[in-house]
C-alpha cells in the first residue's frame, strides 16, 4: 500500500505485537483524505478476495494458463494464499483482475437464481481481438442503454474443471461490469437531512466452453440475460444461437429413504453420509437430522427421535442432506461438503469452491441420483 498510494508507512517490527503494529498504521492512515482511504480499502478487500475457496480456485487458474516457469517457481515459494494474492497483485495487474472476475463468475454460478445456460455450436474460439471485443463493447452499451464510456469489458481464458474427467478444461470468460442510472440517496449534510446521487456499477459473466457448445450468463438480471448470450454469440463467438437453453437435471432421491451405500470408490472422499432427511404428512413439513460424527446413521436415529416403527420409506421424501468428506489434498486441507435437495429440480450444493461442485455433481451421477434432463424455465419455475 506504500508503494502503490505513495504513503510514508513505519516499517513493520516483527518485535512488536499486531495491536502496536496497527495503532501506527492507524494514526498515520486516519489523516490521510476519505477518498484515499476508500481506494486503499478496496484494493485490500480485492486482495483479500483471493484467499478464500473461490479465491484459490481462480488464482490456480490464471497461474497454470498464464505463469512462466520461473513465475511458477516464485509463486510456490510463498508461504500462504494471501501472500499469493499480494504477489499477484504486485507483479500483474491484468492478471489479477482476471482471478477476481474469475472468481465473481464461481460465485455466481453457485445461485439458480443468477444462472441461464445457452447451447451453442462446439469446438469455436472465442475472439479476444481488440477490433471484436470493442464491437462486442459498443453492442453492450446500445442494447442496456448506457454510454459506451460507462461499459469495462476483459475477455480471456481460463481452465475449469470436468465433472467427467476430473481434468481442466478451456474455458472463456466475458466480464462485463458497467454503470446503472444515477439513483437518489439520502443523506445528512450540515447537520441537514439532504439527498446525493449515487451511481452503482453491476456485474455480468459470459462463459462459454468450447468443448460442450455451452453458453452461461452469469447475472441477477433475469431478462436480460438471453440478449447477452446473444450478443456474445454474435460479436465474439461469430456464430448465432437459437436461444435454446441447456436442460437443468432432475434429482430422484428417495432411495436414500433407506440405508444406502454410497460408491465412492476411486474418488478422493474419505465418506458420504445422509445427516438430513425431510417428508411432508398432512401439510405439515418435518426435517430430522444428525451431525457428521453421529455413531448411528439417520434411520437408526429417526427411529430413536420418532417411534420404533417409524421409516422414512412410509412417506414421500421432499428434502435430503448428504454430506461429503473431501480428503486432504497437496496444497489443501480436508472438508466437508454438503449437497441439499429439495424438490424435484432444486440442488444447492453449500460450497464455495468450484472444484467442489463439479466433484459432487460428478457423485450425484455416479450414485443414480439424477434421474433426468428436465427444460430449465421449468425447472427455475419449480424451484422458486
Amino acid at each position: 500500500m506504500a508503494e502503490e498510494f505513495q504513503v510514508d508507512l513505519p516499517e513493520v517490527d516483527p518485535k512488536k505485537g499486531k495491536r502496536e503494529t496497527r495503532s501506527a498504521f492507524a494514526k498515520i492512515l486516519s489523516s490521510l483524505p476519505v477518498t484515499d482511504r476508500q481506494t486503499m480499502e478496496e484494493q485490500a478487500e480485492k486482495i483479500v478476495l483471493l484467499t478464500d475457496g473461490p479465491g484459490q480456485d481462480a488464482v490456480d487458474s490464471v497461474r497454470h494458463e498464464h505463469f512462466t516457469e520461473v513465475q511458477q517457481k516464485a509463486f510456490e515459494k510463498l508461504g500462504n494464499q494471501y501472500d499469493r494474492s499480494l504477489w499477484l497483485f504486485r507483479d500483474d495487474q491484468y492478471l489479477f483482475n482476471e482471478a477476481i472476475n474469475a472468481r465473481l463468475a464461481d460465485v455466481f454460478r453457485q445461485s439458480a437464481s443468477c444462472y441461464s445456460g445457452f447451447i451453442g455450436p462446439k469446438d469455436l474460439a472465442l475472439r479476444e481481438d481488440t477490433a471484436s471485443v470493442d464491437v462486442f463493447h459498443e453492442k453492450f452499451a446500445v442494447q442496456f442503454k448506457c454510454s459506451k464510456d460507462q461499459v469495462a469489458v476483459q475477455v480471456f481464458r481460463r481452465l475449469h474443471p470436468d465433472s467427467k474427467t476430473d481434468d481442466d478444461v478451456a474455458l472463456f470468460q466475458v466480464s462485463i461490469h458497467y454503470n446503472l442510472a444515477p439513483e437518489a440517496v439520502e443523506c445528512v449534510k450540515d447537520s441537514q437531512l439532504d439527498s446525493q446521487q449515487v451511481t452503482r456499477a453491476v456485474s455480468s459473466f459470459i462463459t462459454y466452453e468450447p468443448k460442450n457448445g455451452n453458453l452461461e450468463v452469469l447475472s441477477k438480471d433475469i431478462n436480460g440475460r438471453e440478449a447477452l448470450a446473444r450478443l456474445a454469440a454474435d460479436h465474439l463467438l461469430m456464430s448465432p444461437i437459437t436461444g435454446e437453453r441447456v436442460p437443468l437435471k432432475r434429482y430422484d432421491y428417495q432411495c436414500l429413504a433407506a440405508p444406502f451405500q454410497f460408491d465412492i470408490e476411486g474418488e478422493k472422499v474419505d465418506w458420504a453420509r445422509v445427516t438430513q432427511l425431510g417428508y411432508t404428512k398432512a401439510g405439515r413439513s418435518m426435517i430430522l437430522k444428525i451431525g457428521i460424527k453421529d455413531p448411528d446413521d439417520i434411520h437408526q436415529a429417526s427411529r430413536d427421535m420418532v417411534t420404533p416403527h417409524f421409516r422414512f420409506g412410509q412417506h414421500v421424501i421432499t428434502f435430503a442432506q448428504i454430506s461429503v468428506k473431501i480428503r486432504k489434498q497437496p496444497g489443501e486441507r480436508a472438508r466437508t461438503v454438503h449437497i441439499v435437495l429439495r424438490g424435484e429440480n432444486g440442488c444447492n450444493i453449500k460450497t464455495k469452491r468450484e472444484k467442489d461442485r463439479v466433484l459432487c455433481d460428478h457423485l450425484l451421477e455416479k450414485w443414480g441420483i439424477v434421474r433426468e434432463i428436465g427444460d430449465e424455465s421449468l425447472a427455475a419455475a419449480n424451484v422458486a
